[in-house]
């Protein structure tokens, strides 16, 4: 079978003519829109990297803030918590010491009421126990007793120191002289005073005339005080006891 030239070139023509008029109005504008198409892909894809890199920035910026944020609010907790540690330990402090200053008032208060009630039970007891030797010497006192209380009285006018002697016996050579006994005074123990008192203040050789009053006092006991003047001497049973019921009063402070 032949080929017809004509034809064939007519169809070239023609294949080449739809090629032209194809790549003028179908190729080119197809090709424009893939590109733009393909371009906006590229600016999308541009910006969704943009947006996923300033989206990783933020987070991570984000998450900085938030480790600075865990940190400061550690310091701070932490800063809270020794501040709460010293105010306890500054109130401790204050507690302990309010403590034991209520307990040393407590202490001192105790120990005051303590001895108030020992010295005021010291005297009661002092009171009684000395009344009731008061009423056993009373009951043992006699002649015999006051006797030797006499005696006792010599020996303490004896044993006055230098100055007390010399006073008195300036009192006794200037003034009248009174004795005072438990019991009534009879001339030989009259005489026996007036002797004590000569031999201890005056001396055997010293003949000064003696004037004495002599008086009873049975709450004495037994025992005699001597008076010349403003000064007083003696030694009584009752002054005894007297003396040591203060003692027992005073807890043992008076000597």
């Amino acid at each position: 079978m032949g080929i017809d030239v004509f034809t064939l070139i007519a169809q070239i023509v023609n294949f080449v003519v739809l090629l032209v008029l194809l790549r003028a109005f179908l190729y080119r504008p197809i090709m424009r829109v893939m590109r733009e198409r393909e371009q906006r892909i590229a600016d999308e894809h541009a910006a969704a990297e943009r947006a996923r890199e300033e989206a990783e920035a933020r987070a991570e910026e984000l998450k900085r803030e938030r480790e600075e944020f865990e940190e400061e609010r550690r310091e701070r907790l932490a800063e809270v918590e020794r501040e709460a540690e010293r105010l306890r330990e500054e109130r401790l402090a204050e507690v302990r010491e309010e403590a034991e200053a209520a307990r040393e008032r407590w202490r001192e208060a105790l120990e005051r009421e303590r001895d108030e009630l020992a010295d005021a039970v010291r005297g009661d007891v002092a009171a009684v126990v000395a009344e009731a030797l008061r009423q056993g010497w009373r009951e043992l006192a006699d002649e015999e007793l006051e006797a030797r209380a006499i005696e006792v009285f010599a020996d303490r006018l004896g044993e006055l120191g230098d100055e007390e002697r010399a006073a008195l016996a300036e009192a006794v050579r200037d003034g009248e002289l009174v004795f005072t006994t438990a019991f009534e005074a009879t001339g030989a123990r009259r005489e026996a005073l007036l002797a004590a008192v000569r031999e201890a203040l005056l001396g055997e050789d010293d003949d000064a005339a003696l004037e004495a009053e002599f008086e009873r006092d049975p709450e004495l006991i037994a025992g005699v005080t001597l008076r010349a003047g403003d000064l007083r001497v003696g030694w009584t049973v009752r002054a005894q006891l007297d003396d040591l019921e203060r003692d027992w009063a005073g807890g043992g402070d008076g000597g």
